[in-house]
């Protein structure tokens, strides 16, 4: 007997997971009215550039996508994540059991504090022995509400 292929492979290509991460963001943001334009592959920083249909209004978006249902998202040290007033960070996780995506919205401002914050904890758990290395991410834990609402509420 052949078995049908996953809808969403659980081993898939890293890039090709980050890559629909970005379509599916650029698929809401249209839905929503506005012109969401992919950026072409390795541009510095930005995966979308988001404006409003009389172009008076933008955002830089930067997506980080996930095949699972992960805690915490990998991101650059707290000096390098673009904090700028039109700088937008989108995480994007997969639930399997409802078979759709989960996003979350944060300000470039809000990703960059939650990885100092992030940073913090772990330092303690290294002084503790508990932890052996740092690892710049964003935990998404008691301010996922927050952020899960302000994904469905964000508009330019």
């Amino acid at each position: 007997m052949e078995r049908e292929p996953s809808s969403h492979p659980a081993k898939a290509n890293k890039v090709l997971i980050g890559i629909a991460g970005v379509h599916h963001v650029v698929s809401e943001l249209s839905r929503r009215g506005l012109v969401a334009l992919p950026t072409t592959k390795n541009t510095a920083a930005y995966d979308i550039v988001v404006v409003n249909q009389q172009g008076t209004k933008h955002a830089n978006i930067q997506v980080k996508a996930s095949s699972k249902r992960a805690t915490f998202f990998l991101m650059p040290s707290a000096e390098k994540v673009r904090a700028g007033r039109r700088d937008i960070y989108v995480f994007v996780r997969w639930l399997k059991r409802e078979d759709r995506y989960e996003c979350f919205l944060l300000t470039g401002r809000q990703a960059r504090d939650a990885v100092k914050d992030g940073i913090k904890a772990q330092r303690i758990r290294i002084k503790a022995g508990t932890r052996k290395v740092e690892v710049p991410c964003v935990t998404v834990g008691k301010a996922a509400e927050r952020w899960r609402l302000a994904w469905r509420r964000w508009r330019l």
